[in-house]
């Protein structure tokens, strides 16, 4: 093997064990801190919901319906329909009813969902203003438990537990979990380091002079609630991540369509990077400027080695294939004469051992910190370790997306 890539296999190795190690004995040490009851809100600040719609006219609805059904009440909802082709804005209009808390905004031509966000927030009157997408649903207190953690006037940002509804197939299941650790219980985690990267588009909720201050959000940006993150930690606020509350989202229904939909994340991820690249190794930023560079390396590093290892796999593979035109290509005649010897297991079966066991001791104690039962995720649980393979492929999608310069849409 060469030397060259062992070295490279062991530095990604040791540089994802640490971090999952790390992640591990966080979430154990900060246990009692996951779910925090900040208390009853002092007062009932007015909140103003934007939700902007392109093309929602199946899921629209039932969005709406979760918004009449809150118990908060000092409120507002601004839908914005972007230019939608289909049928969203008869669907929405029929929704909202003689409901006087909405305001519907029906705009005939697409702009993008950051523009359309900054018309809802223009239009807004709340002291906060949540944002969420117009195929989730909210708990009915989702508000009174999110909105205590205001109190402290540097928080700029609270986001939510993310879920999903109803996820159908093994890759959904697979995605819930996903949801489940990587953008609910990872949250809460960064959050008490405050390094948090991404305010969810399901829901979030922003202090509205913070949003006045860092001018909303980029028009320009694909991924609008990742590149924001950014400018808030820029201007000194805090973002923080309410366990206890929960959004639920759908999830696309193809694989297809999955694809798309991360090949646009990580795409603007990409592109988020490069246009807040000041954030690297910033000590003013804290953890958040160390772990941004930190994350993004271990992305690199984690395609190289997969796709080196790939190739070298696929030579190895012919190589022993082209053995067998000595025997006529008879592959059963040494099927069953396979054995274990420990003395042929070497450093890359250990590495694999190793990051197999961490990524599964990560899924069960996060589940369990998350307050999940096995018994209702054993499908997804079996299937998690797929993720890295999707990953590899998402990133790979996005990365030739951005070198070929191509226009990426919000839906």
């Amino acid at each position: 093997m060469h030397p060259v890539y062992t070295l490279g296999v062991y530095f990604v190795w040791f540089l994802s064990t640490f971090f999952l190690v790390t992640l591990i004995l966080f979430m154990v040490e900060n246990r009692n801190r996951l779910y925090e009851n900040k208390g009853p809100l002092k007062k009932e600040p007015f909140v103003s919901v934007i939700v902007p719609a392109y093309n929602e006219e199946r899921k629209i609805a039932d969005t709406i319906d979760s918004l009449k059904k809150n118990t908060y009440k000092a409120i507002e909802f601004i839908v914005v329909n972007d230019g939608s082709r289909d049928g969203t804005s008869e669907v929405t209009r029929k929704a909202i009813g003689d409901d006087p808390r909405f305001r519907f905004i029906d705009r005939k031509h697409n702009v993008g969902k950051a523009a359309s966000l900054n018309e809802g927030i223009a239009n807004a009157k709340g002291e906060f203003i949540a944002c969420m997408d117009a195929d989730s649903v909210i708990e009915e207190d989702i508000f009174q438990k999110a909105l205590p953690y205001f109190e402290e006037e540097k928080v700029g940002a609270v986001t939510v537990t993310v879920e999903l509804r109803n996820p159908k197939n093994i890759l959904h299941k697979v995605i819930d979990i996903e949801y489940i650790i990587g953008l609910s219980l990872f949250l809460k985690i960064f959050s008490l380091q405050d390094c948090v990267f991404v305010t969810p588009g399901p829901f979030s909720i922003f202090r509205h002079t913070m949003l006045k201050e860092i001018n909303g959000f980029d028009p320009k940006n694909i991924t609008e609630d990742h590149e924001i993150a950014y400018r808030i930690h820029k201007a000194g606020y805090k973002i923080e991540n309410c366990s206890e509350a929960k959004v639920f989202t759908i999830c696309p229904e193809t694989f297809r369509e999955i694809y798309i939909q991360r090949r646009r994340w990580y795409s603007g991820a990409l592109l988020t990077l490069f246009q807040h690249k000041d954030v690297l190794f910033n000590k003013k930023l804290g953890l958040f400027g160390l772990f941004t560079p930190f994350n993004y390396l271990l992305v690199s590093l984690g395609l190289i080695i997969f796709y080196t290892s790939s190739y070298l796999g696929l030579s190895n593979m012919i190589e022993n294939i082209l053995y067998y035109q000595y025997t006529n290509f008879n592959f059963f005649e040494h099927l069953f004469e396979w054995h274990f010897d420990i003395l042929t297991f070497g450093g890359t079966h250990f590495i694999g051992f190793c990051a197999t066991f961490f990524t599964f001791l990560l899924m069960f104690m996060g589940l369990k910190l998350a307050r999940k039962k096995y018994s209702d995720k054993k499908m997804g649980m079996v299937w998690f370790p797929m993720m890295f393979l999707l990953y590899q492929i998402f990133w790979t999608g996005a990365i030739i997306a951005v070198l070929k310069r191509g226009q990426i849409k919000w839906r």
